[in-house]
């Protein structure tokens, strides 16, 4: 697939923020195409595995599919790394079960997504416009500006699912997680225009979550 260029953004600034404060000996990143964070990490590369739908990867999976399996052992990681993906998927619990079954007892999992409710998305509904990362499937870019095309003619990966704090707290929750922290990007609208220590995660341009598996 023809990636698109991953803007240095406050999404990034506090994702790495995030990882260096996790204290992992094996990491998994899922969706590690467009950007890694395993360069920035402090965690021996030999110990950092990035899974992903196409190349560049170390691993290929296919979040996607609907019995979509992660081929390794379980409990075998200490921090998952899961950046802007679920929102691509139409199943996203199942990947996150799959995450629950590989994280180690006391694993972390790191998550982000796009807000639908986040500040510039709440502008721009009221506008009549809709927002550059809304749900589209896989419309052509110039009719919906979330999916890849394939170089074959074709699109693939467009956003299917909008997340909101609630929605994604609720997916978690549904899939054996409990979140223990929550963040936001600031405020990005094709640039950094607020930054994160000034808006809210639930009104950020991407909800950022580290969780934990739960204890019930």
């Amino acid at each position: 697939m023809l990636r698109p260029q991953v803007r240095q953004t406050d999404r990034l600034l506090v994702t790495q923020r995030l990882v260096r404060s996790v204290s992992a000996g094996r990491v998994l990143e899922l969706g590690a195409g467009d950007h890694s964070f395993a360069a920035s990490s402090g965690v021996p590369r030999e110990n950092w595995v990035c899974a992903d739908m196409a190349p560049p990867c170390d691993v290929l999976c296919d979040f996607g599919a609907e019995n979509a399996l992660l081929p390794f052992d379980n409990d075998i990681f200490d921090l998952v790394i899961c950046t802007e993906v679920l929102e691509h998927l139409l199943w996203p619990q199942r990947v996150l079960s799959e995450i629950h079954r590989v994280l180690g007892a006391t694993g972390r999992l790191l998550v982000s997504v796009p807000n639908c409710a986040s500040l510039s998305y709440r502008i721009a509904w009221m506008v009549g416009h809709i927002p550059s990362c809304a749900a589209c499937g896989n419309l052509p870019t110039e009719l919906g500006n979330t999916a890849y095309p394939t170089g074959d003619g074709g699109y693939r990966g467009g956003h299917v699912i909008d997340f909101t704090l609630s929605r994604l707290s609720a997916l978690l929750t549904y899939s054996g997680f409990q979140a223990t922290s929550w963040h936001g990007s600031g405020i990005i609208w094709h640039r950094q225009l607020l930054p994160h220590w000034l808006v809210p995660p639930n009104l950020a341009s991407n909800l950022i979550c580290l969780a934990e598996k739960r204890v019930d």
